[in-house]
């Protein structure tokens, strides 16, 4: 039996020496560079990851930092007293911050019940229902422009454009004057002229103003009067030189005047007080924030929209469905989780505001409640927090820290609701 050899045949020299294929050389050069390559990007996409990390770290130090720094230099000043007082001069130990709650929660409820649905409605019409003609085009991509910049505009801007359009409305209506009717009055407001009567005490009754160009009155005769309550009565006039002697009865007394005797303007308001212009109101703070949100909101709604699948909306136009229909019933339930974020967003950066504030209400904070009437001026967190910072005794300084540590409270507190009704609605 013949057994074949298995040992391999060397090849010959002229098969060794035979150059390798140009292509074959080509192949192993890009593979070389293909693999320095994607090294490259890894490397680049470590270091970039890197400097993301450091950043996040660092901020989130110095965010803990501040945080700690506040914790300790007001924690000796949350106290109760811290919630239910106010701001005090002659006492700064007991000064508190419940109208500056009371009005900052007050101003963003005027603010967000004004911005957001002019917001997310001014968002459905840009997005959904864009126009089709090439000029009409160019003017929503002109004002998609506009509201991307406005976005970026400072406050304080916007605390200008209030001053001028809520507080005074360019003096269309009539200049604000102090201590006398400002602007025209449309509803809400009684006035009146207060007279001290005889009984003393400060003791006093109301004398309807019939000329409200008169800021005081004298009494020379009887007159009607209303008391405290609303009654209507006669106002009788006791005159020293007659020789009268001076009435007794405290119910005479009550309704009782000496002659001469003098009284100003008084008005009386109830809670749906509303002149033009506006005036240092909290009404005009709050369309002023507005302002400052709107542009946030407007763009945060759009790309809630924007992120709705179009499957969605060619399946309702193919059951039928109009275009608004469409809108009411499709886009905008899937896209309520994002607006609302948007409108989380919004708000965080509106109860924050000082400037604007500043700007339209003043840097008063001697106020010992909250808003009466919609005319009514108020005192928020931002402009109180800026005001004891500000001041030089250690005492502010302390009330200072623990008004911020109230305010980022009261923020997570708006922010968690919020949330929760995101997520609820998100579920439903």
């Amino acid at each position: 039996m013949n057994i074949e050899s298995t040992t391999p045949v060397a090849p010959n020299d002229s098969e060794s020496q035979r150059p390798v294929p140009e292509a074959i050389r080509q192949g192993a050069s890009a593979t070389t560079e293909s693999t320095q390559n994607s090294q490259r990007r890894i490397r680049r996409s470590k270091t970039f990851y890197g400097i993301c990390v450091s950043v996040s770290f660092l901020s989130i130090v110095v965010l803990a930092v501040l945080l700690i720094s506040i914790a300790v230099q007001g924690r000796s000043r949350l106290t109760p007293t811290l919630l239910t007082g106010a701001h005090s001069t002659s006492e700064p130990a007991s000064s508190g911050m419940y109208p500056a709650i009371i009005g900052s929660l007050s101003i963003c409820a005027v603010c967000a019940l004004s911005a957001l649905p002019l917001g997310i409605g001014t968002a459905i019409f840009l997005e959904e229902f864009q126009p089709t003609n090439p000029w009409l085009r160019r003017l929503h991509g002109f004002l998609n422009l506009n509201i991307s910049n406005l976005a970026g505009v400072p406050s304080i801007v916007y605390g200008l454009l209030g001053l001028s359009l809520f507080v005074f409305m360019f003096n269309a209506f009539g200049q604000i004057k102090v201590n006398e009717s400002s602007g025209t009055e449309l509803m809400g407001v009684e006035r009146y002229y207060q007279i001290l009567t005889l009984a003393g005490g400060g003791d006093s009754v109301l004398v309807r103003q019939t000329d409200l160009s008169l800021p005081t009155i004298t009494i020379t005769e009887p007159i009607e009067a209303v008391d405290r309550d609303g009654n209507t009565f006669r106002l009788e006039v006791w005159d020293p030189k007659s020789g009268t002697p001076k009435p007794k009865d405290p119910a005479t007394r009550h309704r009782t005047v000496r002659l001469g005797q003098s009284g100003g303007a008084y008005a009386k308001t109830s809670w749906y007080y509303f002149r033009l212009p506006f005036g240092r109101s909290f009404l005009a703070a709050g369309l002023t924030l507005s302002l400052v949100i709107l542009p946030i909101v407007i763009i945060a709604a759009q790309e809630a929209l924007r992120s709705v699948s179009p499957s969605l909306r060619e399946a309702s136009y193919g059951l039928g469905a109009t275009k608004w229909q469409t809108v009411r019933n499709v886009s905008l339930p899937a896209a309520i989780p994002g607006i609302m974020t948007g409108a989380i967003l919004a708000m965080g950066r509106a109860i924050g505001e000082a400037a604007p504030i500043l700007v339209v209400l003043g840097a008063t904070v001697a106020k010992n409640s909250g808003p009466q009437n919609l005319m009514d001026t108020v005192v928020t967190m931002p402009v109180l927090i800026f005001h004891w910072a500000g001041d030089p005794q250690v005492t502010y300084q302390q009330l200072a820290a623990a008004a911020i540590i109230v305010l980022l409270l009261v923020l997570l507190l708006m922010n968690s609701l919020a949330i929760y009704l995101r997520q609820k609605i998100r579920v439903e």
